[in-house]
């Protein structure tokens, strides 16, 4: 169990492979549905001159009451940031358990992601992307204890590299994949993909995941920028060894969407929000 703490590479042992290995036995659910709400959230913690306020920030994430949610663009002891750590502002704020993971040193501090849990959560490992010349990239593997679920859920949580050509990216979805599928039980991939749905970085992913929030073609995906939503690039995949039951997506891409947030206003990305029931184990 980790209660609030900071985790990054110079402090990662080797990988913990408690459900790495473990043959979970399929299942299906007829009456009791385990239900999970999970959320992906870019918040731009002080890159491209935004400008964060982290008790604007945690009021958002209280306000979805996820099980567990992603965060990308977190900083830790920056000058920028005035020498905070975000990850762990936001879990006090909150009340959240929190594992942070450190893309780059940047700034005089780190720059990454962080994860936040209401239940107990376990970092496995950080896996560096390929990133070629660009800036070094990362996906973070974390388990959760999540109540009504048999087993901890493996989540991958990413924030993948933002050029127009998608080579890198492609590399580092592939390079995710190569180890993802050699995990067992329940897991979910999420994160900012910098790519949209029609994309073939998309087509690659959904060859290993499902995604729920676009099988319904009615639903609004767009994410970036804000302020006048353009294009989708934050998703929350599925394994394809699980069935869900979506109960709800929420993506608040209108102005004075739900929660009675004006979202533009705290960062220049949209939340996913997605609220399911296990079907099929």
């Amino acid at each position: 169990m980790c209660k609030k703490y900071m985790l990054s590479l110079a402090c990662l042992v080797s990988f913990v492979s408690f459900n790495i290995n473990a043959e979970l036995l399929n299942k299906v659910y007829d009456e009791v549905k385990p239900e999970i709400k999970v959320a992906t959230y870019n918040i731009a913690g002080a890159a491209n001159g935004f400008k964060i306020d982290l008790k604007e920030t945690a009021k958002t994430i209280r306000s979805m009451d996820v099980d567990f949610i992603a965060l990308q663009e977190v900083d830790v002891d920056t000058n920028r940031s005035g020498k905070i750590n975000q990850a762990k502002i936001l879990a006090d704020l909150t009340g959240y358990n929190y594992i942070y993971g450190k893309a780059i040193d940047f700034d005089n501090g780190q720059y990454g992601m962080a994860v936040l849990s209401k239940y107990p959560i376990k970092l496995q490992e950080i896996q560096k992307l390929p990133s070629d010349d660009y800036e070094q990239r990362i996906a973070m593997y974390v388990s959760a204890s999540i109540d009504g679920f048999e087993e901890p859920i493996t989540f991958i949580a990413t924030h993948l590299d933002w050029h127009e050509d998608p080579t890198v990216r492609m590399k580092q979805v592939r390079a995710i994949n190569e180890k993802a599928i050699n995990i067992r039980g329940i897991k979910f991939l999420l994160g900012d993909f910098n790519d949209t749905k029609n994309s073939v970085l998309f087509n690659e992913i959904m060859r290993h995941w499902d995604s729920p929030a676009t099988s319904d073609e009615s639903v609004d995906t767009r994410t970036w920028p804000a302020n006048n939503p353009e294009i989708g690039i934050d998703y929350i995949f599925t394994s394809k060894a699980q069935k869900w039951d979506v109960k709800e997506v929420f993506i608040p891409n209108k102005p004075n969407g739900s929660y009675n947030k004006n979202w533009n206003e705290v960062s220049d990305h949209i939340p996913v929000v997605l609220t399911m029931d296990l079907l099929e184990q």
